[in-house]
């Protein structure tokens, strides 16, 4: 009897224990698919922004970056710009090269942030920082990093091909001449 009555105790603890690791189980499957329902939801955010650009419209910036957005172009600099500043490089290329179109080329998300990699393409139709428009066809490639936060860009670090987009308006790369 005491054998009887000792199985079934273990039989019991054994169930509540699997019981446990079970609902251990569905708690971490449930943070897991938490995190990638937000992940895909800052894929969508990036990409809905991309459109909004390709669309000329400037005020996306105003809805989809937080007001103390910070832009770090390039990425090694030390002081932040604001999404006010990104706006108006944004406006100047948009003006200049007004059929520009993203091609994403890569996308992903990781946590928070969200890694895109692209190629904007347009047609150099109006002047660029002092250079007259060309008729030129141009790609740029670049790597954007973007932290987001409550549904916000609150951070972008970018390197962008800015050398190879000047060459293919025109300009040349030269040695500087030697000092006498």
């Amino acid at each position: 009897m005491k054998r009887i009555i000792g199985v079934i105790l273990l039989a019991a603890m054994v169930g509540l224990g699997a019981g446990c690791k079970d609902k251990e189980a569905q708690a971490a499957l449930a943070e897991m698919k938490a995190q990638a329902d937000l992940e895909a939801r800052n894929i969508d955010l990036i990409k809905t922004l991309l459109v909004e650009l390709d669309k000329g419209n400037i005020e996306a910036f105003l809805k989809f970056y937080a007001p103390d957005f910070k832009f770090y172009f390039p990425s090694n600099s030390s002081t932040p710009g604001s999404r006010e500043e990104e706006m108006a490089m944004a406006k100047m290329m948009m003006t200049a090269i007004p059929d520009m179109k993203h091609v994403i080329t890569d996308i992903f998300a990781a946590k928070d942030m969200v890694v895109l990699r692209f190629v904007a393409q347009g047609t150099h139709q109006a002047e660029l920082e002092g250079i007259p428009p060309t008729g030129n066809k141009i790609a740029i490639s670049a790597i954007c990093i973007f932290r987001i936060k409550d549904g916000l860009v609150v951070e972008e670090i970018e390197d962008a091909d800015m050398l190879g987009l000047y060459q293919q308006l025109g300009m040349e790369l030269k040695p500087k001449a030697a000092a006498k």
